[in-house]
């Protein structure tokens, strides 16, 4: 009677065992915001390039899980100018081995990515990234990303996001879907740990970004939610100042 009892409470315990388990944390998320001035025109909005970086880490110290998609909201104000620059097709790109596969005047940005290969690499690999006005979508355009690697293994992805108006408190949102990045069979996906554009590109007097011709008070606000593999979330913000102070050489 009592070895039946017992037996009849262990999916009981291990139910609330189960509930009772902590839930894995989500990765931590750091979201930089960063403007360069690159005209001052009077009495007209300020042509700028925006740089956007972000650190992906696991508070263990492990390998964080794949980064499936990301979100970057944009502050009111700012303008684009996605019809004053030609459009890169996203099949030639993809087909190139190379950004010569699109206009030269659509590669619009570039930076750099670091992806954790555990346990084949240990050390993050880096790809370059480059970025090209893309086709228009709706009310907003898609960005095109071309990342490729040439150490410690050569390869090329494209992959692509779209940029529309918002409403409220920001004027932009950029979403971009994370393809998976498979590594030899039976092994994890690589992760993205950190990547970092730079967006900036003019067409005579035409700036691919224009500045807001307001800034409220404590700065510029931009937001980054970001969703992974094993269905967590993390959320990141970052503001810019109200005064552009550098101008490139």
């Amino acid at each position: 009677m009592h070895g039946r009892v017992t037996h009849a409470l262990l999916p009981v315990v291990a139910g609330a065992l189960l509930v009772a388990a902590p839930a894995s944390a989500a990765p931590t998320t750091t979201l930089t915001v960063t403007a360069t001035l690159l005209n001052q025109p009077k009495g007209k909005p300020w042509s700028i390039g925006v740089g956007v970086g972000v650190t992906i880490a696991n508070p263990d110290g492990t390998q964080p899980p794949p980064l499936r998609h990301l979100q970057i909201k944009f502050p009111r104000g700012a303008k684009t100018n996605f019809g004053a620059f030609p459009a890169c097709n996203p099949k030639r790109l993809a087909a190139a081995r190379a950004p010569d596969g699109c206009p030269s005047g659509s590669h619009i940005g570039k930076g750099t990515s670091k992806v954790s290969v555990l346990p084949i690499f240990p050390d993050p690999v880096t790809a370059t990234i480059d970025v090209f006005n893309g086709p228009k979508k709706g009310a907003g355009r898609t960005l095109l990303f071309l990342a490729r690697t040439t150490t410690p293994i050569t390869t090329q992805m494209v992959f692509s996001g779209t940029i529309k108006p918002a409403t409220g408190r920001f004027g932009y949102i950029l979403d971009v879907d994370v393809p998976r990045i498979p590594t030899l069979p039976g092994m994890p996906d690589a992760s993205p740990v950190a990547f970092d554009t730079l967006v900036q590109a003019r067409r005579g007097a035409i700036s691919y970004i224009e500045a807001p011709t307001s800034c409220p008070r404590g700065g510029l606000p931009f937001q980054g939610t970001f969703k992974f593999a094993d269905g967590s979330t993390s959320t990141a913000a970052a503001r810019i100042g109200c005064t552009l102070t550098s101008t490139p050489g």
